[in-house]
């Protein structure tokens, strides 16, 4: 199917390659590589047309990469992922984007922000919070079954439902994938949600991995559960991307810098199989890729950490208002770094 751009009056008119007519809603949003507006006719389905300057910089490999996506499209209908459905073209047949359905919900960066939960997700707890976080890796390891790599990893690209606990991923076209046996780059990144590994490369020849994917999923897991805060954000320290490329995690074993107040609150509050993989990913893992938690591993341990505060083992408020005690749940207490834990 193709669709064509064309202004008329104030509407912006679209057309299938096979003449169907639709008309573009006012613009959604509007980022750096385009503007997405919702069919009139069909608000659930969104376009994303690309700015004309991404369209000259990016030439023909944008437009092969997303129809390489649209071609695999029925093998992600079951997932929770916005993928391109069909290309979309101006009115001179030239082509300048794709439709794809809608996300619900709000970006996971005001579920992760130390202010902003309070009004999108009112009434948050770590029942809720633990369950959000399990559907996002749950979802990047079922894209990893399927060889796609997120790459370009950006809490306002992950989007969480407060009514349904629904978890979606959106911006899907900046995906790694393999389609025929030709691999489309992810050609994109910010500096601190990448591995040390791949820093100072050019993304667009990069080929993303299984290890270099668990670093990026660490931090969003980290970042979610922290409200916010960066693992490698340390006080009195380096920025966050020397702290990575060091492997400087102020939350590791006889380490300095550790934030104070509700950050060591929560910290404190952790699981101990928690801690402990973010300890491995973010100082041993930080030059060692196969020292990284798996995504199994995270699933596993989310899972439990869920069971565990049904059975009242863990704190359920997002701030806690004190580190945790040893007399905390009791027993099973275990110490790890000169605190309590579980």
């Amino acid at each position: 199917m193709r669709i064509h751009n064309h202004v008329q009056g104030e509407a912006v008119k679209v057309y299938s390659a096979d003449g169907e007519t639709q008309v573009l809603g006012d613009v959604l949003a509007r980022g750096g590589e385009g503007a997405v507006h919702p069919l009139v006719s069909r608000p659930e389905v969104l376009v994303k047309l690309y700015h004309p300057d991404v369209l000259a910089k990016r030439g023909a490999e944008l437009p092969r990469k997303v129809e390489a996506m649209t071609a695999r499209r029925t093998a992600f209908d079951d997932m929770p992922v916005c993928w391109p459905l069909i290309s979309v073209y101006n009115a001179a047949g030239t082509w300048t984007g794709y439709a794809m359905y809608r996300a619900e919900g709000v970006p996971m960066m005001k579920l992760a922000h130390s202010m902003l939960y309070q009004k999108y997700f009112p009434g948050l707890d770590r029942r809720r919070l633990a369950d959000y976080v399990l559907a996002f890796v749950e979802t990047i390891a079922r894209l990893h079954e399927r060889d796609v790599f997120v790459g370009d990893y950006n809490l306002n690209n992950i989007m969480c439902s407060p009514t349904t606990g629904k978890v979606t991923l959106i911006d899907c076209d900046s995906f790694q994938m393999r389609h025929e046996g030709k691999v489309y780059p992810c050609p994109v990144g910010s500096m601190d949600m990448t591995p040390a590994e791949l820093m100072g490369r050019d993304f667009k020849t990069v080929r993303r991995t299984v290890e270099s994917e668990r670093f990026s999923v660490a931090i969003v897991l980290f970042k979610a559960l922290m409200l916010g805060r960066h693992p490698y954000d340390a006080i009195g320290g380096e920025n966050p991307v020397d702290n990575i490329r060091a492997g400087n995690f102020p939350y590791g074993r006889e380490t300095t810098g550790r934030p104070k107040g509700p950050w060591h609150n929560i910290w404190s509050h952790m699981p101990y199989r928690l801690k402990q993989f973010f300890i491995q990913t973010f100082t041993e893992g930080a030059r060692d890729p196969a020292q990284r938690a798996t995504l199994e591993e995270w699933v596993e341990a989310l899972r439990l950490y869920r069971a565990e505060i049904d059975k009242g083992w863990h704190e359920v408020a997002i701030r806690p208002e004190r580190p945790k005690s040893k007399a905390y749940r009791g027993t099973q207490s275990i110490e790890v770094a000169g605190e309590s834990s579980t």
